[in-house]
């Protein structure tokens, strides 16, 4: 990706002694999680960000490159790993800034300079344990619209309110095959004119 630094980072970059960090967001099912790859916590904007130090990494962003980051941490927490791999974080939005701080090691400015998805989560039991999250930035998925597209009983009855297929889906996926009842109505119908139709319902 490109991007332009803001005034007062560049000149605390542009000096010989430099202290800067990555700091980030991202929306979790549980809630915000705030972060940086420096130690112990940073306080921007009335939140906290906290320090992952040696146990976070965050992939190196290439500038013009394709806009794809991986958040790593490794922890001996079961219970984070169990969370982890329990929430669905995919479509959670991912924000990372560059935080630069003055003599007094105060945080005196932040930059934006990521700006995506969580695309998934996938939870390594390897020695040591690590929770790694990849992101797509937003210009990415919407330049591949059919690849990163989400179905769901509400998305598509937002475009075809008669057409319940999906909640048979979503009924299906949330217990075992022999619990569904078979209640939801399912549609069935078809195309008709210049890509206009109709949608018709019948009861399984």
């Amino acid at each position: 990706m490109t991007y332009h630094l803001e005034p007062q980072v560049e000149a605390i970059i542009s000096q010989s002694e430099k202290c800067a960090c990555i700091m980030g967001t991202i929306e979790w099912p549980a809630g915000m999680a705030r972060f940086h790859n420096g130690a112990g916590p940073i306080k921007s904007d009335g939140e906290t960000y906290w320090g992952v130090a040696n146990n976070g990494m965050v992939s190196v962003i290439k500038e013009g490159s394709a806009p794809r980051v991986t958040l790593t941490l490794i922890t001996p927490d079961t219970s984070v790993l169990a969370e982890a791999l329990k929430d669905d974080a995919a479509g959670g939005e991912v924000r990372l800034y560059l935080g630069v701080f003055n003599d007094d090691q105060q945080l005196v400015a932040k930059q934006l300079i990521y700006l995506g998805i969580v695309n998934n989560t996938p939870a390594k039991y390897s020695a040591p344990p690590t929770i790694s999250v990849e992101c797509v930035s937003y210009t990415h998925r919407w330049s591949q619209p059919k690849r990163y597209t989400t179905y769901s009983a509400a998305s598509q009855r937002a475009i075809y309110p008669n057409d319940s297929f999906l909640d048979d889906v979503e009924a299906v996926a949330k217990g075992p095959l022999s619990s569904y009842s078979g209640s939801n109505a399912v549609s069935s119908g078809g195309r008709g004119g210049r890509g206009g139709g109709t949608t018709t319902t019948r009861q399984r």
